[in-house]
């Protein structure tokens, strides 16, 4: 546990090429481009403190939504015996993580019951993938990931939580989407903890907002993965971050 928290708090150099097609990067900010993944990478590695895994025995790696690697460089830097997967739907990110980072190139689908993937995993980062899904495309994907996770592999997760919801009320964020749309989104949460809207002439695709116990609700009814953590506003002091161990 001590080998642990020093490599917790180890300074790590990433690679600092970014793909001019990387959307997260249309600001032209990247002070706030690599906090994002260093944000991501400190909330990984309490999910491995909280689990007490050996840092050794994470030897495979997915990230899914990996798109253009905002995250996937810092696992690449500070897991850097591990072998590491991008999985995405847009395939020039996969493509772009496979050149620069030497990822192993997985094309996703919309369906998780439709990707081709054969390996299991010892952690997998899904990061802004479930905020922009309906609640019920959550359960086929935690399937997947318990399906695709070893043995006390761990799965870390993010999703719009309370403070999302607060953005949205404050008139100060829209997450692109109309004023109407926006109290129905709102309504929905208040009411049942989750709210889901699609983003304008989009099918299947939007933003959901869920309760910290609409999510915990959920996790309970999953056999084999036991909570690690429920972090508010743990990822870039925006998404709301949970942590999973298989059993």
């Amino acid at each position: 546990m001590d080998k642990l928290r020093e490599l917790f708090e180890q300074d790590i150099s990433v690679i600092r090429e970014i793909s001019p097609d990387d959307t997260m990067y249309q600001d032209g900010n990247k002070i706030h481009y690599f906090s994002v993944g260093q944000s991501a990478l400190k909330c990984i590695r309490l999910a491995i403190l909280a689990a007490g895994n050996d840092l050794t025995n994470i030897k495979n790696i997915l990230d899914l939504p990996s798109g253009y690697g905002r995250v996937l460089r810092y696992l690449k830097a500070f897991f850097q015996d591990a072998q590491i997967s991008a999985c995405d739907i847009e395939r020039g990110g996969v493509d772009f993580c496979h050149r620069v980072f030497n990822a192993k190139p997985i094309y996703s689908e919309k369906r998780p019951s439709d990707i081709r993937i054969a390996d299991k995993f010892d952690l997998i980062w899904c990061g802004s993938l479930l905020t922009h899904l309906n609640f019920d495309r959550w359960p086929e994907f935690f399937d997947f990931y318990h399906s695709i996770l070893n043995n006390k592999g761990i799965l870390v997760f993010t999703a719009h939580g309370r403070h999302c919801v607060e953005r949205i009320r404050s008139g100060n964020f829209t997450y692109g989407i109309d004023d109407v749309s926006l109290k129905i989104l709102l309504n929905d949460f208040d009411r049942k903890g989750f709210g889901y809207i699609n983003y304008p002439n989009v099918d299947d695709f939007g933003i959901s907002l869920s309760s910290p116990s609409h999510v915990l609700a959920m996790l309970e009814k999953i056999f084999g993965l036991k909570l690690l953590l429920y972090f508010e506003r743990g990822w870039d002091n925006h998404h709301d971050v949970i942590a999973c161990v298989k059993e």
